[in-house]
């Protein structure tokens, strides 16, 4: 079954200033990825009070396969994404002060329900962590065989002034 869930109950923390917490989840799905593998999502979230308006939350060794298209090769392949650590910023609406705004993440504390949704912090933790440029691991494989050979006409570029169109 999917676990779309990724509301947390942060009323605690906001009543604590100081106050840390620890949550582990696994299989963890989102609409917002619909190329996930069946291991879903996983990874490790630290929340600490920083005051009665703000939390900062971490999210540590997040993990997941997404099945995507090489680039070269234009085959399906499945791209293993891990992100070590992404750090953002809750605050209460109210509380939002446009200077630290502008160095820093920031997503909203439901002020009614005292509740965060990790879900678009998640997403972007994956998605910052996609390549430029996607290979499988036969394309990847050639494209370091290319790099580590010496062959000098290889990397040989003729500039177009060089080149007579008769």
């Amino acid at each position: 079954m999917k676990d779309k869930s990724f509301e947390i109950k942060v009323a605690d923390l906001l009543n604590q200033t100081g106050k840390k917490d620890e949550i582990h989840f696994e299989n963890k799905f989102t609409d917002q990825l619909p190329n996930l593998d069946a291991e879903w999502i996983s990874g490790d979230i630290f929340l600490q009070s920083l005051s009665k308006d703000s939390l900062l939350l971490s999210l540590v060794d997040v993990k997941c396969c997404i099945e995507d298209t090489c680039d070269i090769c234009q085959d399906y392949y499945n791209r293993n994404v891990e992100n070590d650590f992404y750090e953002a910023k809750f605050i209460l609406p109210e509380y939002d002060n446009d200077e630290e705004s502008e160095t820093e993440e920031i997503f909203p504390i439901d002020p009614k329900s005292e509740n965060i949704n990790i879900e678009d912090m998640l997403v972007q933790a994956i998605i910052l962590k996609e390549p430029l440029v996607k290979r499988c691991k036969k394309c990847l494989k050639k494209s370091i065989d290319i790099e580590n050979s010496n062959d000098d006409d290889l990397w040989y570029f003729e500039w177009k002034t060089n080149i007579n169109f008769n």
